[in-house]
Protein backbone atom coordinates (compact mmCIF):
# COMPACT_ATOMS: atom_id res chain seq x y z
CA UNK A 1 0.00 0.00 0.00
CA UNK A 2 3.20 2.54 0.51
CA UNK A 3 4.02 1.85 -2.96
CA UNK A 4 0.09 3.72 -3.94
CA UNK A 5 0.47 6.36 -1.46
CA UNK A 6 3.52 7.38 -2.63
CA UNK A 7 2.61 7.05 -6.85
CA UNK A 8 -0.71 8.86 -5.81
CA UNK A 9 0.39 11.78 -3.09
CA UNK A 10 -2.60 10.73 -1.20
CA UNK A 11 -4.80 11.15 -3.15
CA UNK A 12 -7.60 8.22 -4.12
CA UNK A 13 -6.70 6.73 -7.29
CA UNK A 14 -9.18 5.40 -10.22
CA UNK A 15 -7.24 2.49 -11.07
CA UNK A 16 -4.69 0.25 -9.36
CA UNK A 17 -2.98 -2.61 -11.31
CA UNK A 18 -0.94 -5.11 -9.26
CA UNK A 19 1.49 -7.90 -10.89
CA UNK A 20 1.23 -11.20 -9.38
CA UNK A 21 3.84 -13.27 -9.93
CA UNK A 22 3.02 -17.25 -10.91
CA UNK A 23 6.07 -18.47 -8.46
CA UNK A 24 5.32 -15.52 -5.69
CA UNK A 25 2.80 -17.64 -3.44
CA UNK A 26 0.03 -15.10 -3.06
CA UNK A 27 -3.50 -16.08 -4.39
CA UNK A 28 -4.89 -13.35 -6.57
CA UNK A 29 -8.43 -14.28 -4.99
CA UNK A 30 -7.28 -13.78 -1.65
CA UNK A 31 -5.31 -10.35 -2.89
CA UNK A 32 -7.89 -9.17 -4.41
CA UNK A 33 -10.68 -9.72 -1.00
CA UNK A 34 -7.73 -8.32 0.89
CA UNK A 35 -8.03 -4.88 -0.84
CA UNK A 36 -11.75 -4.86 -1.27
CA UNK A 37 -12.92 -5.66 2.27
CA UNK A 38 -9.50 -4.13 4.44
CA UNK A 39 -7.62 -1.62 2.45
CA UNK A 40 -10.02 0.35 0.61
CA UNK A 41 -12.68 0.73 2.81
CA UNK A 42 -9.35 1.80 5.75
CA UNK A 43 -8.87 4.52 3.77
CA UNK A 44 -12.39 5.10 2.62
CA UNK A 45 -11.43 4.56 -1.02
CA UNK A 46 -14.89 3.51 -2.60
CA UNK A 47 -15.20 2.65 -6.70
CA UNK A 48 -11.35 2.22 -6.72
CA UNK A 49 -10.81 -0.57 -9.96
CA UNK A 50 -8.51 -3.14 -9.29
CA UNK A 51 -6.56 -5.42 -11.64
CA UNK A 52 -4.16 -8.19 -11.01
CA UNK A 53 -2.44 -9.68 -13.88
CA UNK A 54 -0.21 -12.41 -13.37
CA UNK A 55 3.18 -12.60 -14.35
CA UNK A 56 4.71 -16.10 -15.70
CA UNK A 57 7.95 -17.81 -14.46
CA UNK A 58 11.24 -16.55 -16.18
CA UNK A 59 14.53 -18.07 -15.47
CA UNK A 60 18.06 -16.51 -16.20
CA UNK A 61 20.62 -18.82 -17.43
CA UNK A 62 24.05 -17.71 -15.55
CA UNK A 63 25.75 -20.48 -18.14
CA UNK A 64 24.71 -18.40 -21.58
CA UNK A 65 22.85 -15.75 -20.15
CA UNK A 66 19.26 -16.18 -22.52
CA UNK A 67 16.26 -15.40 -21.07
CA UNK A 68 14.36 -19.01 -20.44
CA UNK A 69 10.20 -18.40 -20.38
CA UNK A 70 8.61 -21.96 -20.12
CA UNK A 71 11.48 -25.21 -19.36
CA UNK A 72 10.30 -28.29 -18.45
CA UNK A 73 13.53 -29.16 -17.09
CA UNK A 74 16.06 -27.69 -14.21
CA UNK A 75 18.41 -27.37 -16.94
CA UNK A 76 19.08 -24.56 -19.41
CA UNK A 77 17.31 -25.47 -23.25
CA UNK A 78 20.30 -23.70 -24.97
CA UNK A 79 23.50 -24.80 -23.43
CA UNK A 80 22.40 -27.36 -20.35
CA UNK A 81 23.89 -25.57 -17.73
CA UNK A 82 21.57 -25.93 -14.30
CA UNK A 83 22.89 -22.45 -12.93
CA UNK A 84 19.74 -20.55 -13.58
CA UNK A 85 18.19 -17.22 -11.91
CA UNK A 86 14.85 -16.77 -11.48
CA UNK A 87 14.29 -13.22 -13.06
CA UNK A 88 10.88 -12.84 -13.24
CA UNK A 89 7.19 -13.99 -12.03
CA UNK A 90 8.52 -14.45 -8.22
CA UNK A 91 6.91 -11.28 -6.61
CA UNK A 92 4.15 -9.02 -6.13
CA UNK A 93 4.45 -5.15 -6.67
CA UNK A 94 1.75 -2.53 -7.88
CA UNK A 95 2.77 -1.52 -11.55
CA UNK A 96 0.49 1.07 -12.42
CA UNK A 97 -1.61 3.48 -10.54
CA UNK A 98 -3.98 5.54 -12.38
CA UNK A 99 -5.68 9.05 -10.89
Amino acid sequence: MQDVLKKTSGEKPSKIIISVGADSGIDIDFLRHSFEEHILPERNWKNVQLKFEEEGLSLLCCGCGKKILESSSFSCPFCGSDDMEISGGHRVYVKEVIL
